[in-house]
This record gives structure tokens, C-alpha cells and sequence, in this order.
């Protein structure tokens, strides 16, 4: 979040304000989408399973789609990519949205939805960086991570509402609406710029073993984090987020050990509501950029430290003050996420991006997973989460001191 004069600077960018409104736009309306999907599935199959795998099918073809297309933003020009996606996006939307669509085509065609949003998104990702001077990049990040957040919080409090009023299948039609706004937003207001990738500039020379296959620049791009100290410390000390995401993986059973069954949205909304929060103090009170960069590994360790307190049996209160402090130290993710746009050369922050994505939604995801196992073993929602806390703050604590030794090396990669 941004103050009322940065937030004027920043939308005085055209590039930045036609990306940021179209990403507000279409993240409020993917929202819209998955409860009418998840409610169509329940009210044709009866069945919470395949409720919930619909749900999950929103997630999963990140881990695939992200590697695997996310080059496309590097060999191609970036607003082209942008622009394909998002009329893409609204045709499958769209076809979802026809009446009496059988359900399996449905689910198919979401997964095509989230596939094509991976290159989407690194084209995005990769185009900030161009969009604004460097002295707003970091504001500009922030802007962009927070109205995400507040938009799939408005868009899911709203989705349920709107879905009972207008139905599934207009509600579809509404996000496939949205792709279009986007895709003519993008078109109108991002400058179109050549190819970033170099190896497609040299389409006559004679191709080397990194410039024969998008899999081998993929490749290429994996050995860029692996050998950047910079980029290969950020990238751990975000993976950490996986240790964060156990308590709500844990938030229906949590609540109910609290005796507070109905806290289970409480508990859910707290992350997202507590990293806004986060995001406008820390902007608010550091504006030094490079002193931002700093807090990166001390507020990765009070991300996590909260939760060794569960292992007190925590009330519902203490629960919250808990979780509140850990989300708000949370916001470290943002200043993290401008530090690796800025690290990483222009012609690979596409698919650089791509890898970062599928890894923190691996990361999430399995320590979700991860943890309702141990829960099932230990008996304990309490005990499991506090042993999450206690592992990851050990873990934080190494990707600290790297990011700390990383950002003193002159061998760091820079712009």
C-alpha cells in the first residue's frame, strides 16, 4: 500500500495504470468464477470431494504451466503475450459460461484458463520493471501486491452474493467480460517493445546448446538463480512461505479445537487482511528502498516465530494476536519480490519468473499438505503448527544471514 501522493504518481504512469487496473479487474472476477464453478459442480454431483478438487484445479496448473510456458514472455514481445492470453482466457471463460456446458469440458477448460495465465503473468511481472523509473519500482510492487490482495478479498466476499443473484453461468460470463477489458487495457496502454530474449535475435546464427530449445532456456534461467547468491537467497527466504501457510491448511480444525467453529473465515482472512496492513506500514515508515531490503530476512524471522507460541494451547484471542503479528511481519514478501525484479537481467525475467511462481506455489501448497499430515500423526493442531513455526525460524534464520552475506558480495547480479 502507498500513500495518497505516491499512489497519484504511480497511476500517472500509463503503462503501470493499464496493468494494474486490468489485474484488479480480472482478480476480482477469478474470484466470481471459481465460486460459480464450485457451486455449479456441487449442485449437478452432490459431492464436497469433487467440490473441492474443482477448487484445487484453480492452483495446480501453476506447477506445470509455470516452467513450461512462462519462456514465452522472454521470446516473444511482451504486450503481444499479454494480449494473447487475456482474449484467450475470455474465449475458454466463455465457452465455460454457455448453458448446459458439460461439467468435465468445464474443468478442462479451467484448467486451460490457468495454464494460459502463467505467461500472462510473467510478461507481466517482467514488464514493471519497464513500465515504471526505478525510484517508483518498489511502490510500484507494493501498489500491485496489495490491490491483489484487497481484490480477491472483495471479490470472494462478494462472489457468493453475486452468484446467488445472477447465476453460474452469468457470473462466468462476467469474468470472460473482464479478460476482454483486460486484453484492450493491455493493448492500449503498454508499449509495444521488441522480444527481451537475445537467443531470438540470433535466429540465423548457428544455435549453441542453451539456444537450441525453450527447455534448455529454461534451463538457463534455473542456472542463473542457482549461481546468483542475490536471487538464489530471495528465492529461499520467500519459500518460507510454506511453513506461514500451515495454519490455514489447518484453519477448520483449528477453529474447531478453539471451540470456535464459526472463526474458521476469521482465520482464513487474516493473512491477506494482516499483509495489506503490513505492506502500508512498512512503505509507509522505511521509504528507503535499499533499508527496505535490510528488514527482508528480520521480518522472514517474525513471520514465523508467532507460531511456536500455539504450543501454549492458545485462546481464539491469542490465536489472532498471533497470527496477526505474524501476517503483518509477512509483508517481507513484497520488498523481496522488487528486490528479485530488479536482480534479474531483463531477457530472463520471464522465465525466471515462472520458476519463482511454480516454487512458492509448491512451497505453499505442500506445506499446507505437509501439515494436515503431521496434525493426523501428532493428534495436535496446535502442537503441529507451533513445530512449523519452530522449524521454519531455523530455516529462516540461514536464508537470513545468506540474503545479508548476498547483498555485501560484489558478485551479486544486477541490471
Amino acid at each position: 500500500m502507498t500513500s495518497g501522493g505516491t499512489l497519484r504518481a504511480l497511476v500517472g504512469f500509463r503503462e503501470f495504470r493499464g496493468m494494474w487496473i486490468a489485474t484488479s479487474v480480472s482478480t476480482a472476477g477469478d474470484q466470481l468464477a471459481t465460486i460459480a464453478l464450485s457451486l455449479l459442480v456441487f449442485e449437478r454431483t452432490k459431492s464436497p470431494a469433487w467440490t473441492a478438487a474443482t477448487y484445487a484445479m484453480t492452483m495446480l496448473p501453476t506447477l506445470v504451466s509455470g516452467p513450461m510456458l512462462s519462456w514465452l514472455a522472454d521470446r516473444y514481445p511482451r504486450r503481444r503475450v499479454m494480449v494473447v492470453c487475456a482474449w484467450l482466457q475470455a474465449g475458454l471463460v466463455g465457452l465455460m459460461a454457455l448453458p448446459f456446458m458439460p461439467l468435465a469440458v468445464m474443468i478442462v477448460l479451467l484448467v486451460a484458463v490457468q495454464m494460459v495465465a502463467s505467461p500472462f503473468l510473467a510478461a507481466q511481472e517482467a514488464t514493471l520493471p519497464s513500465a515504471l523509473p526505478a525510484n517508483r519500482y518498489d511502490d510500484g510492487v507494493a501498489l500491485f501486491g496489495s490491490s491483489a490482495d484487497i481484490a480477491q478479498m472483495l471479490g470472494l466476499a462478494g462472489a457468493g452474493f453475486a452468484v446467488t443473484m445472477l447465476g453460474a453461468h452469468t457470473a462466468l460470463a462476467i469474468d470472460a467480460a473482464t479478460f476482454v477489458l483486460v486484453a484492450l487495457l493491455i493493448h492500449v496502454s503498454v508499449v509495444a517493445r521488441p522480444a527481451a530474449d537475445p537467443l531470438a535475435r540470433r535466429k540465423h546464427a548457428v544455435p549453441t546448446a542453451v539456444e537450441d530449445a525453450a527447455g534448455q532456456d529454461r534451463q538457463s534461467a534455473l542456472s542463473l538463480i542457482i549461481t546468483s547468491p542475490r536471487l538464489r537467497s530471495v528465492l529461499g527466504l520467500r519459500l518460507l512461505a510454506g511453513f506461514a501457510m500451515v495454519p490455514a491448511g489447518l484453519a477448520v480444525p483449528l477453529a474447531a479445537q478453539l471451540n470456535a467453529s464459526w472463526a474458521t473465515g476469521l482465520i482464513l482472512a487474516l493473512e491477506p487482511a494482516t499483509n495489506v496492513i503490513g505492506v502500508a506500514l512498512l512503505y509507509r515508515l522505511i521509504r528507503d528502498d535499499r533499508q527496505r531490503e535490510r528488514l527482508i530476512g528480520p521480518l522472514a524471522v517474525l513471520s514465523l516465530a508467532p507460531l511456536i507460541g500455539f504450543a501454549i494451547m492458545p485462546s481464539l484471542t491469542w490465536t489472532v494476536a498471533l497470527l496477526t503479528i505474524a501476517g503483518i511481519a509477512g509483508a517481507f514478501h513484497t520488498p523481496a519480490r522488487a528486490a528479485w525484479g530488479r536482480s534479474v537481467p531483463d531477457p530472463y525475467r520471464g522465465r525466471a519468473h515462472g520458476i519463482a511462481r511454480t516454487a512458492l506455489r509448491a512451497s505453499q501448497g505442500g506445506g499446507m499438505a505437509l501439515g494436515g499430515t503431521v496434525a493426523q500423526v501428532l493428534g495436535s493442531i496446535t502442537m503441529t503448527i507451533a513445530g512449523a513455526g519452530a522449524v521454519g525460524v531455523l530455516l529462516a534464520l540461514q536464508a537470513a544471514s545468506a540474503w545479508t552475506r548476498a547483498n555485501k558480495s560484489s558478485a551479486d547480479v544486477t541490471l
